[in-house]
């Protein structure tokens, strides 16, 4: 037996990604020579900067999970080799058995390495951190052969904890009423996310349709927000509830939306990169869509919702009134659409001969219900918007989307001309 150390339990609002098995791959996708050595020594070096990434979880008798560690070694690397159209052997997550995973996968000329972490302990903008930390210090490996040693972090605060630190106490509004005008309010028809009545015992990977605009067309997307004076995210939010609305061909019935929303800079004092777990809020709204509605003015309103809720800090504790839940969908409410807007992917530090050409994101869950989740990113200048759907035809939400989005960025350069 290896001896091992309760950290702590998990808190409310990370339980439910125990209770989901819920895992997220990072995939970042590079050209050039990889020296296996040094990242293997690299990913030691970042599970040794962060020990919290070496443990696992286990369930207590009240069932609540406990985040553990003990004296075993991590797994490390694994390296896969593939050609052609071959699969890659299946990622096999426990999480009683680990809570990180590093894979590099080369696939003739291809070659991509995803850093795997469970939904408990990071949110995307804290993996992020952490995939370029690993970076980082391999370009040090591999170009002076040593690396500094990061001082050891602690392991991060749960939300609640965040929130109490900073005098953020729970409010009297959640931010669910909006949705409320809309539940057994209308004729809906059968969710897609209606859960089964069987889970399965290991996460599964939930399929994913993705399209990428131009850089030109982005440029225009970007150039669009300008003049109308929009946020991006808001016209993205527009745009997905516009094709969903369009798709669902129930054209009387609204589209509830929630969405997360990155508390770190929003907090005071501000949270770092990886101090907290999952440091978000939710955010709410109510697509009343029609023929007529024009995504500007969707777009506009989604803004001016979201800037009311952040105002009276509904935003901010909305994760103290509830746990939004991936699986299923709430009773005689119209299916819930999920969206994460990550960003433009800032340059990552590389050794001279290593580039990185793309990223894509995982989602895994051990869950028999339908998992919808919409997220985006700009990347070397190009739009690229991810379904992760268990849904009939995600390829035709896809489609919609970057139709749309075409049809917006055809707008932008036509009156630039003009």
């Amino acid at each position: 037996m290896f001896p091992s150390s309760g950290i702590r339990k998990l808190a409310r609002s990370e339980e439910m990604f125990a209770e989901t098995q819920n895992f997220v791959g990072l995939a970042a996708h590079v050209r050039g020579t990889v020296d296996e050595t040094a990242l293997a020594d690299a990913f030691d070096a970042l599970l040794q900067a962060h020990p919290v990434l070496n443990g696992h979880l286990e369930q207590l008798p009240d069932g609540k999970w406990e985040i553990v560690l003990d004296d075993l070694m991590h797994e490390g690397l694994e390296v896969v080799e593939c050609h052609g159209d071959q699969e890659p052997p299946p990622l096999l997550f426990d999480q009683t058995a680990a809570l990180t995973h590093l894979r590099l996968t080369r696939r003739d000329d291809e070659t991509h390495l995803t850093l795997y972490i469970h939904h408990s302990l990071a949110d995307g903008h804290h993996q992020f951190s952490l995939v370029e930390e690993l970076f980082s210090t391999y370009t040090d490996l591999v170009t002076t052969g040593t690396a500094r040693q990061a001082p050891v972090a602690p392991a991060p605060a749960a939300l609640e904890t965040i929130l109490s630190d900073r005098g953020v106490e729970k409010k009297l509004r959640s931010g669910l009423e909006r949705l409320l005008a809309a539940m057994f309010a209308y004729d809906v028809p059968p969710s897609r996310r209606a859960p089964a009545e069987n889970n399965p015992v290991l996460p599964q990977r939930v399929p994913m349709e993705f399209c990428k605009l131009s850089e030109a067309e982005t440029e225009n997307i970007i150039g669009f927000c300008r003049a109308n004076k929009l946020g991006l995210n808001s016209l993205l939010s527009a745009s997905i509830l516009m094709a969903e609305w369009q798709l669902r061909e129930t054209p009387n019935i609204p589209v509830p939306y929630v969405y997360p929303v990155d508390l770190r800079y929003l907090l005071s004092p501000p949270v770092s990169a990886t101090e907290c777990t999952n440091p978000v809020g939710i955010a709410t709204y109510l697509a009343e869509i029609s023929p007529d509605t024009d995504v500007v003015d969707l777009a506009r309103d989604i803004n001016d919702t979201f800037k009311a809720d952040i105002a009276d800090g509904v935003i901010q504790q909305s994760f103290l009134h509830f746990s939004p839940q991936y699986v299923g969908n709430p009773p005689g409410l119209p299916d819930v659409v999920m969206f994460t807007d990550n960003g433009i992917v800032p340059p990552m530090r590389m050794p001279p001969d290593m580039e990185l050409a793309a990223s894509h994101g995982e989602l895994y869950f051990a869950v028999g219900a339908g998992i919808e989740i919409y997220t985006s990113k700009i990347f070397a200048g190009r739009l690229m918007i991810e379904y992760h759907s268990h849904g009939p035809a995600p390829e035709k939400s896809v489609q919609t989307i970057e139709t749309l989005l075409r049809g917006i960025a055809a707008r932008q350069a036509a009156a630039r001309v003009s």
